[in-house]
């Protein structure tokens, strides 16, 4: 039974051939490359305070991967086969880079994109101490409805794959904000955070039966939370 209402004739109906590359450059915005490059340079770039805070949002968003892995598998549910453009009709300097940003494979319930551009910015959005609150979400959330529109008009995901992602996305980090809220010092919110992550990756292994991706994702998250502990060694020791 399709998921689908319609929405691939009037969304790529509307959207001329010649911005097809732009559409797929588009949904990097939500892709996990460009998260985590995003929260490294927010984390190097940052003073002590705002290590700890950039490290919590990357505990929610490992987390917020962990649970996509493990929604997807559990629903097993497949993307639509409705492209935007062929690639043959690219030029052919343009189609690698459509090959790489355009196409998916993989199981299509949730967006992927969606659930992780909702933790992402959203937390981003409350965390940064940068211009004003109501700026930051408007921001965040004109970042998160690009994404999910990019991705619905490749046709990678039926609207209510994205839909779905973003409700995900949201609930999970409103119960993660209220969970580290509990501890008062930074240190503490942190650990709990990459805790989560590194949980909710272990959780998407036992559910994909050990697939490879979500085996990565949780050597990933152990190192980073292993690497946590390394930065509050270096801190409590005296530099002479």
């Amino acid at each position: 039974m399709s998921r689908g209402v319609g929405e691939f004739e009037v969304i790529q109906g509307a959207i001329p051939d010649p911005f097809a590359i732009l559409v797929a450059l588009v949904t990097q915005l939500g892709d996990i490359w460009f998260v985590s490059l995003l929260l490294v340079v927010l984390f190097v770039r940052s003073d002590r305070v705002g290590r700890d805070r950039i490290a919590i949002v990357g505990g929610f968003v490992i987390g917020a991967i962990g649970l996509v892995f493990a929604a997807k598998y559990l629903f097993a549910l497949p993307r639509p086969d409705q492209p935007l453009i062929a690639l043959s009709a690219l030029p052919p300097s343009l189609q690698p880079v459509y090959e790489l940003t355009g196409y998916a494979s993989g199981y299509g319930f949730p967006s992927g994109h969606a659930v992780v551009s909702t933790v992402t910015y959203l937390a981003l959005a409350e965390t940064l101490p940068v211009s004003t609150r109501r700026r930051r979400y408007a921001g965040a959330a004109a970042v998160i409805t690009v994404v999910c529109f990019a991705r619905v008009a490749l046709g990678l995901h039926y609207l209510v794959d994205v839909v779905a992602g973003a409700a995900l996305g949201a609930a999970f980090l409103f119960v993660a904000f209220r969970l580290v809220a509990r501890y008062r010092s930074a240190e503490r919110r942190r650990t709990v955070a990459l805790g989560l992550g590194v949980t909710l990756a272990g959780m998407s292994v036992l559910v994909s039966g050990a697939h490879y991706e979500p085996l990565v994702l949780l050597v990933a998250a152990s190192g980073v939370f292993g690497l946590s502990y390394v930065f509050d060694e270096r801190r409590a020791t005296p530099t002479r």
